[in-house]
């Protein structure tokens, strides 16, 4: 995915939640619970260890700093300490095999495309909506549970 970047939650953010068990921006509080699904976790984008790794669970708005109206909605991220995915990684190859919702927002923050993967093919079909150039960046979504995983913009 050359020219484009993989953006997961900010570290600041993560660390936030973690020591204050408060979802921002919202002050729910936030949930610990041993993983039952393979999340991915928003940090790292790596799926969860069933049974295994405790994840936290709040609501965030995925759109904060991108787009004016709220969209809040569950996410998980590691209990203990994990790197961010790196920004030019590409799209986390943990994740290729799980169906997701690609959604391809304008400026206005309209969908303006909306593929539905789930056979690997990723990274082409995000490549593909980005020629498209009223689409500003793509909301990869959960491709059962339709929430938020992380957000791919063009490279600057």
């Amino acid at each position: 995915m050359s020219g484009l970047k993989v953006i997961a939650i900010a570290s600041e953010l993560v660390e936030k939640v973690r020591a204050s068990r408060v979802s921002p921006g919202y002050g729910h509080p936030v949930t610990a619970k041993v993983a039952t699904g393979h999340g991915p976790c928003r940090h790292c984008l790596r799926p969860f260890a069933i049974g295994q790794e405790v994840r936290l669970l709040f609501t965030l708005n995925s759109f904060d700093g991108v787009a004016p109206i709220p969209q809040p909605g569950p996410v998980f991220v590691h209990e203990e300490v994990c790197e961010r995915h790196a920004e030019d990684a590409g799209y986390p190859a943990g994740l290729l095999r799980f169906a997701a919702v690609l959604d391809g927002y304008d400026t206005e923050q309209m969908v303006r495309q909306r593929k539905t993967v789930s056979d690997g093919s990723h990274e082409t079909a995000i490549a593909e909506m980005m020629r498209d150039p009223l689409v500003r960046y793509v909301m990869v979504r959960d491709g059962n549970a339709g929430c938020y995983d992380f957000r791919v913009e063009r490279r600057q």
